[in-house]
């Protein structure tokens, strides 16, 4: 194998550990903005950091990115998550978020675990679309 072409081996391979094993390097479509993932992390330290963590890692509640989301959620769709934040979120005050903050949540989320951002914002009738990849 060619000295460049190990290097990028090697580079795909950090990559992919440092994203709970995936890399998704546009192997995957855009599925949100990087404005609406933003508004979903304020929310996030708004209402969700408590819980899960500033960062998503986890506390009290389960975390929302790495290899233990991704062993829990892996398999299923971006929809059954959205129901489930919707109908279950946040503590204490269930089903009192909005649609377009389920879905900016839901955008920092993907984000948190590697999916990449495009320009279109994360919608509705594209969650069925998008498959949380196990780790």
């Amino acid at each position: 194998m060619k000295p460049a072409a190990l290097t990028w081996t090697f580079l795909l391979s950090l990559l992919a550990l440092a994203h709970g094993g995936h890399a998704h390097l546009g192997a995957f479509p855009a599925w949100y903005s990087p404005a609406q993932a933003e508004r979903g992390r304020a929310l996030s330290l708004r209402q969700c950091a408590a819980c899960h963590g500033p960062r998503l890692e986890g506390r009290y509640g389960p975390p929302l990115a790495g290899p233990r989301f991704l062993a829990r959620w892996g398999g299923r769709t971006a929809e059954e998550l959205a129901r489930y934040v919707a109908a279950r979120m946040p503590q204490g005050r269930a089903g009192t978020l909005e649609e377009a903050e389920v879905l900016d949540l839901l955008a920092f989320i993907l984000q948190a675990n590697g999916y990449p951002a495009g320009k279109q914002a994360l919608q509705t009738k594209t969650l069925k679309q998008i498959q949380i990849l196990k780790p």
